[in-house]
């Protein structure tokens, strides 16, 4: 049975454009625990696809060629105004049921 690895992610950084107000939805800190669908829920749709390819690599083991960390990536959402870059940790195995 191949392993299975909890995955949070954590707001890391808030950007905006000029004139512009960051994203009013998350503040730096703000963690989700993406294993569970009530913490997934919380998440902006938009900015969960962006993130879903990076949190597939983590949660079956996989690692980063650029990462210096083959446990942590940031991914950013696709937002060009108001940018959330999270930072995607790999957080212990998910024992079967």
């Amino acid at each position: 049975m191949t392993k299975r690895y909890r995955i949070i992610a954590r707001v890391a950084e808030l950007r905006s454009q000029p004139g512009e107000s960051p994203c009013k939805l998350y503040k730096v800190g703000d963690e989700f625990d993406l294993s569970k669908d009530s913490e997934r829920a919380k998440v902006c749709r938009w900015a969960y696809n962006s993130m879903l390819p990076f949190i597939t690599v983590l949660e079956f083991g996989g690692a980063f060629p650029w990462g210096k960390d083959p446990d942590r990536v940031s991914v950013a959402c696709p937002d060009p105004g108001n940018v959330v870059v999270y930072e995607l940790r790999r957080a212990g195995e998910i024992k079967p049921t």
